[in-house]
């Protein structure tokens, strides 16, 4: 019986997949709702390793605190 339930899975898949390459460009697209403004970036201060306020502070302000 698993044969055939894996078989219409398959089939479900498939025809998921074929509906999407059909009907896809008919769908809404995404908003620009989350989209970041065109503001400028503010120059990336530093952090102190060794202060764990400072990477979460770095966090925060959309910074990598990991980054070189």
């Amino acid at each position: 019986a698993w044969p055939y339930v894996a078989a219409v899975g398959g089939a479900l898949l498939l025809l998921a997949g074929l509906l999407a390459l059909r009907y896809g460009r008919q769908w809404p697209a995404m908003s620009g709702r989350y989209e970041r403004g065109g503001a400028p970036r503010r120059r990336p201060q530093t952090v102190d390793p060794d202060r764990p306020e400072d990477l979460w502070k770095a966090i925060d302000r959309g910074e990598d605190p990991t980054s070189a």
